[in-house]
Parts: structure tokens; C-alpha cells; sequence
């Protein structure tokens, strides 16, 4: 077992999870069998660049997010929430926006 292959086996079951995601509907997402994923996230297999493409596509990562040490997982799901609020704060904005001008405006 390589360090590689157990940061991905570990963030790529992280990813899975937090996306609420089963192996079998990421197995579907990738075009791969159900037991191929759970050999890569318990480190007997490791996929080819092709297949951790549709992983990462899958998931919503980028390639390097698979092989990231918790630390930098720690400042990622952090950019994460933060994206969240800006864009939940921005979609609040532009609802009170709208009812204003729709309010002053003439009929």
C-alpha cells in the first residue's frame, strides 16, 4: 500500500459521503461497478487516469483534492462552507432587491 493510494481510498470515501452519495450511485456517476469503487476506497485497487477523471467529475472535486492531506481537506471544506454562505447571501440580496424595485415600481 502506497501513501497515494490510501489518501484516495480515504478522501475519496470522505467526498462520497459528504455528497451523500452510496458506492453504487458513485459506481453509477462513473461507469464502473459497485465493487470496483469499494476496492479503491479499502486500497486493493487504484484506477486509471481516465476513471479518476469521472471520479473527480463525480464529485464535484478537483484531481488534486484526491490526494490531499487532512490538513489541506481542513482549509478546503472551510472555501466550501464559505462559497455556501457567500452565495446564500448573495441569492437573499437579490430577493430583497427584487421585491423593492417590484414595490416603487409603477404597475
Amino acid at each position: 500500500m502506497t501513501e497515494i493510494q490510501h489518501l484516495l481510498a480515504l478522501n475519496m470515501k470522505r467526498a462520497r459521503q459528504k455528497r451523500e452519495l452510496s458506492q453504487m450511485k458513485l459506481a453509477e456517476l462513473c461507469d464502473v461497478s459497485t465493487s470496483f469503487i469499494g476496492e479503491i476506497e479499502s486500497e486493493r485497487k487504484f484506477p486509471s487516469a481516465h476513471t479518476l477523471q469521472k471520479i473527480t467529475n463525480a464529485l464535484g472535486l478537483r484531481p488534486y483534492q484526491l490526494f490531499a492531506e487532512q490538513d489541506d481537506w481542513q482549509v478546503y471544506e472551510k472555501y466550501d462552507s464559505m462559497t455556501g454562505f457567500v452565495q446564500d447571501v448573495k441569492h437573499r440580496i437579490d430577493a430583497v432587491l427584487d421585491e423593492a424595485l417590484r414595490s416603487h415600481l409603477p404597475r
